[in-house]
C-alpha cells in the first residue's frame, strides 16, 4: 500500500513542476554573453566583486525566485582586471597577479560556496560546452539543496546557482541550459583534450544575430 502512496506524491510534485516550467523563458544577454533558462524575467543587481587578489571588479547578478526555488547567474567581468589590480591601494603589482587572479577565479568562487556551510554532496570538475569549470551540490541546514556551476570564458566568470526546497528534484532545466556566447552572439563550444587544449567547433543552435559570422575564438 505504501508504494502507490509514494507514486501519488511524486505525481503531484511533477505536476507542479510541469505547470511551473510552462512559464520558463530562454533568457539571452548579449552584453554579458550568456543564455540560460529562467522561470520568468530576472531581476538584475549590479555590485562590486572583490577578487582573490583584492581587485574591485564589476559584476551583475541575474536572479529569479518563485515557489520552486531561487535561480541566479552572476557574471564577474575580469576583462579589465589588470587595471583593477594596479589600482589597489598601498600595493605593488606583480607580473603574475593577473594570470593567477583570472585563472584562479573558479577555485576562489568555489571556496566561497563551500564556506557558506551545509553538507557538500558533490564537488568536482565540470564543463559546459567543453568550457572548463566546477560544480558543487550542497544540502543546506534547512534541507534545501543548492546546485552550483562555475565557468570561466573570455575573462568572464559565470556563477550559476539554483536552490530548491527540500524534497524537490534537481533543477536540471536550469542547470543544463547555460550557454556562453561570443562577441557576435554565437554560442561557444569546444573540443577539449586531456591536456586542456581546446578547439572551437561550430554549433547549429542558439545564434542570436542576423548574419552568420566567422567563429570568434575569444
Amino acid at each position: 500500500m505504501r508504494q502507490p502512496h509514494r507514486f501519488a506524491i511524486t505525481a503531484v510534485l511533477l505536476g507542479c513542476m510541469s505547470a511551473s516550467a510552462q512559464d520558463w523563458v530562454k533568457y539571452v544577454n548579449l552584453t554579458d554573453r550568456f543564455i540560460v533558462n529562467f522561470p520568468g524575467e530576472p531581476e538584475i543587481r549590479e555590485f562590486t566583486y572583490v577578487s582573490e587578489y583584492a581587485a574591485n571588479l564589476p559584476a551583475k547578478a541575474y536572479a529569479v525566485e518563485d515557489d520552486s526555488g531561487r535561480y541566479s547567474v552572476t557574471v564577474v567581468d575580469y576583462t579589465n582586471a589588470e587595471q583593477a589590480l594596479r589600482a589597489r591601494p598601498n600595493d605593488t603589482y606583480r607580473g603574475d597577479d593577473l594570470t593567477s587572479d583570472v585563472l584562479g577565479s573558479v577555485a576562489y568562487a568555489a571556496a566561497h560556496l563551500r564556506n557558506r556551510g551545509g553538507a557538500i554532496t558533490y564537488d568536482a570538475w565540470a564543463a559546459v560546452d567543453r568550457i572548463a569549470g566546477h560544480q558543487l551540490q550542497i544540502t543546506n541546514p534547512d534541507g534545501s539543496r543548492t546546485f552550483a556551476g562555475i565557468y570561466l570564458h573570455a575573462s568572464r566568470l559565470y556563477i550559476l546557482e539554483a536552490t530548491v526546497p527540500e524534497g524537490w528534484p534537481p533543477p536540471g532545466h536550469f542547470q543544463q541550459s547555460l550557454g556562453v556566447l561570443d562577441a557576435h552572439g554565437k554560442r561557444v563550444r569546444y573540443e577539449l583534450d586531456v591536456d586542456g587544449n581546446r578547439t572551437r567547433v561550430e554549433t547549429a543552435y542558439e545564434w542570436t544575430g542576423s548574419d552568420e559570422p566567422e567563429l570568434d575564438n575569444r
